[in-house]
């Protein structure tokens, strides 16, 4: 009797591990494409998502790897314009391989909503194809903020394709053990600084853009591809940063180790009048730690460039 029990119990478990994360998935993607469009443009089908009533639009590119549930609020003065990059969710890699192609796609996804012109953040991975745009779409930019943002070559390691290319099961089964561990275990998980874990913990807030920042990676198995793609970019980077003639502003953390802070200081050394804001004890996650700091420059900004 105790035998049966326990092959009733392996199997059980057995069929979780396979068809729980199955499942999840659908449920999870269906949820999230609800949050986006898919519109046809003249590089192909690009997703986006547009949050907020009226304003100026802000166009958020992501980072690597992400989706248009990477993104930022809106607000009352401002909405916001998340593309899913090429090969990131249901955009297809064919819509634009390189940050100029990609560029180009943001274009046309402006044309086809029929928005003239936009504030330009690009983040972290985001940032080579924010910057190809603001230089080959002046007209179009009223702005443009970079955000921990890749600016030159940088060669990536086995380890960050690794991390990349996990299955959906093996991150999920990782983002819940976390979740089950609690908002203390994140923090520490993800963040070197004890002083950024104590503001990663500080308030309701800062937990929930910790975890929902965490989301963002799953399910990675649409995103792969888009991933892989941007560090074989990465890799052979030559951006036209002297081009850039709009108003830019440059934000970085000093304690960033994902990507150097050297990356902020060319971007600010290459692109006209640009201005660079250094966030003190900040790393790469920083719109967890000092998201006061940063929305505030970020906001007097596009105040600033929108009148």
């Amino acid at each position: 009797m105790i035998k049966k029990f326990i092959i009733v119990i392996l199997s059980l478990a057995l069929v979780m591990f396979f068809i729980f994360p199955i499942v999840f998935k659908f449920f999870y993607s269906a949820q999230l494409d609800k949050l986006s469009s898919v519109i046809e443009t003249s590089v192909g089908p690009i997703e986006y998502r547009l949050t907020g009533e009226k304003g100026p639009v802000i166009l958020f590119i992501h980072g690597t790897p992400g989706g248009h549930d990477q993104t930022m609020n809106a607000s009352d003065h401002f909405r916001v314009l998340t593309p899913s990059r090429p090969g990131y969710l249901r955009t297809p890699l064919s819509a634009g391989k390189s940050p100029l192609e990609q560029a180009q796609a943001f274009k046309a996804l402006l044309d086809a909503l029929k928005i003239k012109k936009v504030v330009v953040i690009g983040v972290s991975g985001g940032g080579p194809s924010s910057m190809e745009f603001a230089a080959a779409y002046p007209n179009s930019t009223l702005g443009l903020i970079a955000l921990e943002a890749v600016s030159f070559s940088e060669d990536f390691s086995e380890e960050d394709l690794e991390l990349i290319e996990a299955s959906d099961r093996a991150v999920l089964f990782s983002l819940l053990l976390v979740k089950a561990l609690g908002a203390e275990f994140a923090a520490t998980s993800m963040f070197p600084s004890v002083a950024n874990q104590e503001k990663a913990l500080s308030s309701p807030e800062n937990i929930k853009l910790l975890n929902d920042l965490m989301w963002t990676s799953w399910p990675p198995s649409p995103r792969n591809e888009g991933a892989i793609n941007d560090l074989k970019q990465f890799n052979k980077l030559a951006l036209p940063l002297t081009s850039i003639k709009v108003p830019t502003i440059v934000i970085h953390g000093d304690e960033d180790i994902n990507v150097d802070i050297e990356q902020a200081k060319f971007t600010t050394k290459s692109i006209q009048d640009a201005k660079l804001f250094i966030i003190k004890g900040a790393d790469h996650f920083m719109f967890v730690t000092h998201a006061d700091e940063i929305d505030v420059i970020v906001n007097d900004f596009i105040s600033r460039v929108t009148l």
